[in-house]
């Protein structure tokens, strides 16, 4: 009798265990959705499922919660979810408000600058509207939305490891528009939500995400581990910042890639002349004046650039008069980046650092880099010397075909 008291009640206890662990995972927010296993996976026209693949595309994107165009159209050409309508009240606002600013609106007139260096409607952008963070949202039936969605950009960069800001995701609604552009890129994806419900970061992967915080395990085909992190840091106090990027370095337990929108400008970038225009121009837009103490503390840390590693530009981002990389936001600063950490048995392939136009889908271009695993043993720091010094060189090459054409 004692016997079965003991089992019945440990049974019970099971069940509360179980029901408290689900209850803790749950308020997390932390999705993880996995696609049917695949025997192989085609990347780049080759299939690569149980042989090692001979680099990794990793690319980074702020997609501005699908409000600049669709995460993935349908046939009719109609949003398959995404910010289409809102209360008669008008916009919604559920910004992450930074703890050093009591209010992140500004006054009506700061969308009527496009751009500093970019031509009107390269980057689709709201006019005369409450800035969001960080895009413009357009007012429902104000302008026509362009043909291509997100998908299709995001196909034609043909990443391995995506790293997405600013993105939707409804529980409620099966994690939409997320899931939908993750099922059409054929893609793995864990997602975190950040500054408001169901809004948040997300990592893609071709390949099984193993765990993540948002920081994400990748299991590569036959190479081994690649661990990837994806942040949105603060987009209007360095201050602030700095203290998120001090987190993410103190807990860190692995060497990783760190991709996102960083939010906080390199002085390499920028000649003294051009960085006093940028200067200017924030002050004009009622923006805080652009620092650099985030990316120094990165470069003290042995963050390795991927900029250094770039390779020819792609004519439809401009890069600007005395700055010496592409732009990747809508006041064409570099403010989305691809790192590595120090000790990373990965390394940057030279000439594969590119920025990619996103052709209107979104306030910010896609960052993409590839990568390659280091042979144990090898001469790791000669090759990224030489790396670095080839990069160098595409850099300023593309500097001066540029300078030269203007």
């Amino acid at each position: 009798m004692l016997l079965k008291i003991g089992r019945k009640a440990r049974r019970i206890w099971s069940k509360i265990r179980l029901r408290v662990l689900g209850w803790r995972i749950r308020a997390r927010k932390v999705m993880i959705r996995k696609l049917k296993k695949q025997n192989s996976i085609t990347a780049r026209g080759q299939k690569i499922g149980p042989i090692a693949p001979a680099r990794i595309r990793v690319a980074s994107f702020n997609v501005a919660l699908f409000s600049l165009a669709p995460a993935v159209a349908t046939s009719t050409g109609s949003w398959v979810d995404g910010v289409r309508e809102h209360e008669e009240c008008g916009l919604k606002s559920i910004l992450k408000h930074s703890p050093l600013h009591s209010s992140t609106i500004v006054n009506e007139n700061v969308c009527k600058k496009v751009s500093i260096n970019l031509p009107e409607n390269e980057i689709s952008m709201a006019q005369n509207r409450v800035l969001r963070s960080p895009i413009c949202f357009p007012l429902i039936g104000s302008r026509e939305y362009g043909s291509r969605s997100i998908l299709d950009v995001l196909k034609e960069v043909d990443a391995d490891v995506l790293a997405l800001q600013d993105v939707k995701a409804e529980e409620e609604k099966g994690m939409r528009p997320l899931s939908d552009l993750a099922f059409g890129l054929g893609m793995n994806y864990a997602f975190a939500e950040s500054w408001a419900p169901e809004y948040g970061n997300a990592i893609l992967s071709k390949w099984p995400i193993k765990r993540n915080v948002l920081k994400a395990t990748i299991d590569v085909p036959r190479t081994g581990e690649l661990h990837f992190y994806c942040t949105q840091l603060d987009h209007l106090d360095e201050d602030w910042r700095m203290k998120q990027v001090n987190a993410i370095i103190k807990s860190s337990d692995h060497p990783h890639v760190l991709a996102g929108g960083i939010n906080s400008l390199s002085g390499s970038d920028y000649s003294f002349d051009r960085w006093t225009n940028i200067v200017k121009y924030y002050e004009e837009l009622g923006k805080p004046t652009p620092r650099t103490h985030v990316m120094r503390l990165l470069h003290e840390n042995k963050y390795i650039d991927a900029k250094q590693f770039a390779g020819d530009c792609e004519p439809a981002v401009i890069i600007s008069k005395g700055q010496s990389v592409q732009g990747t936001c809508k006041y064409g600063t570099r403010v989305d980046y691809i790192l590595s950490s120090k000790g990373l048995a990965y390394q940057f392939v030279p000439g594969s650092y590119s920025v990619v136009s996103s052709k209107g889908t979104s306030d910010h271009h896609i960052v993409k880099a590839d990568l390659v695993k280091l042979k144990e043993g090898g001469p790791s720091d000669r090759v990224k010397h030489t790396s670095m010094i080839f990069g160098q060189k595409m850099v300023t090459n593309c500097l001066k075909r540029v300078l030269t054409e203007s």
